[in-house]
């Protein structure tokens, strides 16, 4: 197979990834605002989530979560070295795809805190953080092709 078709090919299944994420989020959102309409006033399922302490673990793995894709994505990719673009091809890939997983942590995170304890803000705030590291980390093809000149 061609290195541009290997491109190609592994930069649409990570921007597929990636745009699953992001309609991962939509879902949350709506499904957010679906109890919020339906189950007014909605306070959560689990009477000890309005906790604080579980608040701020959540908040603490949340940001536990952006410390790794940041630290992560570049010791995962290492330097550009004149490696084949095979080799080069498969480690972006890989590493957008964990990258892409991990960004997601933190809208995950904040939905199961609406769950548990009602708060609607906390989502809020964590689903855009969520929205923001997966923006940020998209895959983008002039940075993989940068990345393969070396």
């Amino acid at each position: 197979m061609d290195v541009r078709d290997e491109l190609r090919a592994r930069l649409r299944s990570a921007s597929l990834v990636a745009a699953a994420i992001l309609v991962s989020l939509i879902a949350m959102l709506v499904f957010v605002e679906l109890i919020r309409s339906r189950l007014r006033p909605f306070s959560g399922f689990a009477s000890a989530a309005a906790d604080p302490v579980l608040r701020y673990a959540f908040y603490g793995a949340a940001m536990a979560a952006v410390i790794l894709v940041r630290v992560l994505g570049p010791a995962l990719l290492g330097r550009p070295s004149p490696d084949d673009p095979a080799t080069v091809l498969a480690r972006l890939h890989r590493t957008s795809l964990l990258t892409l997983a991990l960004s997601e942590i933190p809208g995950i995170l904040g939905f199961a805190l609406f769950l548990l304890g009602g708060f609607n803000i906390d989502f809020y705030a964590l689903a855009f953080v969520s929205l923001f590291l997966v923006f940020m980390y998209y895959p983008r093809r002039s940075v993989w092709e940068e990345r393969l000149r070396g």
